[in-house]
């Protein structure tokens, strides 16, 4: 052997040639002698085989699939080197429900599928009747599953306001929810009572998007001289085309905004899916957890089932 070469490695021809047939060879010897030999040859000789079956089998597998084959191994399959996992399944199925408690008023919510404790989510504030909760939860959970809306946690309520609602996530802990405004959105029905866009327009300190038809009488006035920016997404049906939103400011930097347009007849579950696809589009997907709890909630911040009513 040359000074300075290695023994030759297990995944060699050489190697894997020399094995496998040094194994072959031991066992047509012991196949074609085993009735000529005395017990205790038997007794040694069978293991010894044996051994040299297996080492030509995980020699070869060694080289054949680049792994050296362990019982642990071969559960675990071979090694990727480095390389990334591969992708886990989708996560389906329904969400779940809870309660956020804000200054004694339960607030009920529901957690998204794949909702996780160890991450903080974004939120949603839905304005609708108790008695719609079934259809946008599921409407929530179908975008969440297909990827169209990131896993949002949805609170029930139209009388809380937003500003304890955050400071509330600060104080509760669960569930686990983003604190800054930029992953605070306000939404409400496409037709019926309430006032979202109105609503988050006198609420823009504490959210940053809104969902929703333009409103009616009795909307609040939005907050006035507010440099916060806020996003909406005008939801318009065949009873609100021609409406405005209620006492927006022009168009300019404070303000931007999309719009979802309904033809005539259009189911009302289909309209809600449709807002629900525009607004995940302007949602934050979830942070680590320990990147948003323990403080106040901040003014602004960066993008990144039956109920009872109140």
């Amino acid at each position: 052997m040359l000074a300075g070469t290695a023994l030759l490695p297990l995944g060699s021809a050489v190697t894997v040639t020399a094995v496998a047939g040094t194994a072959a060879l031991t066992l047509v010897l012991l196949v074609r002698r085993w009735s000529r030999w005395r017990p205790a040859v038997r007794a040694a000789a069978l293991p010894a085989v044996v051994g040299l079956v297996v080492l030509a089998l995980a020699v070869g597998t060694n080289a054949w699939f680049g792994f050296y084959p362990t019982p642990a191994s071969l559960a675990a399959g071979p090694d990727r080197g480095g390389l990334p996992a591969p992708p886990a399944p989708p996560v389906t199925g329904p969400g779940r429900d809870t309660v956020l408690t804000v200054d004694g008023v339960d607030v009920p919510a529901h957690l998204p599928p794949g909702y996780d404790e160890h991450l903080a989510h974004p939120v949603l504030v839905w304005t609708g009747p108790a008695d719609g909760s079934a259809a946008v939860d599921a409407a929530v959970d179908a975008a969440v599953t297909a990827g169209r809306m990131p896993a949002v946690v949805v609170l029930w309520t139209d009388r809380v306001p937003v500003s304890r609602l955050r400071a509330a996530a600060v104080a509760a802990g669960s569930p686990v929810l983003r604190t800054d405004r930029a992953a605070w959105a306000l939404a409400g029905p496409p037709e019926g009572p309430g006032c979202p866009l109105g609503r988050a327009l006198a609420e823009r300190a504490d959210v940053a998007t809104a969902a929703g038809p333009p409103g009616g009488d009795g909307c609040p006035a939005p907050a006035s001289g507010s440099p916060d920016p806020l996003d909406l997404v005008v939801v318009r049906t065949a009873a609100t085309q021609d409406d405005p939103v209620p006492d927006a400011p022009p168009p300019g930097p404070a303000l931007a905004s999309g719009s979802v347009t309904a033809a005539p007849g259009t189911p009302a579950a289909d309209v809600v899916a449709a807002e629900l696809d525009a607004l995940g589009a302007r949602l934050p997907a979830p942070v680590a957890r320990s990147g948003v709890a323990g403080g106040p909630p901040p003014a602004t911040g960066s993008t990144g089932g039956t109920r009872d009513g109140l």
